[in-house]
């Protein structure tokens, strides 16, 4: 995950980029709509997961276990 440092710029970091999932939200979608969604800003997958990884360990999203989707908080 890419934090903001001395040679990191804020916008270039994981961190602000996980706005952009939040931004463009709908009541539940699957992980594959969000990567669809947002896949213009993040570079590739595993910076996508990361940024998921993140707001689920924040409490902003869950995952519905029964159905597969993500619920934001």
């Amino acid at each position: 995950m890419l934090v903001p440092s001395k040679f990191t710029r804020l916008e270039e970091s994981t961190l602000f980029r996980m706005k952009c999932i939040l931004s463009g939200k709908t009541e539940s979608e699957s992980v594959q709509d969000i990567y669809y969604r947002t896949q213009a800003v993040f570079r590739d997958a595993s910076e996508f997961l990361h940024a998921l990884d993140a707001l689920f360990v924040l409490g902003l999203l869950e995952l519905d276990e029964d159905s597969g989707l993500i619920r934001y908080a």
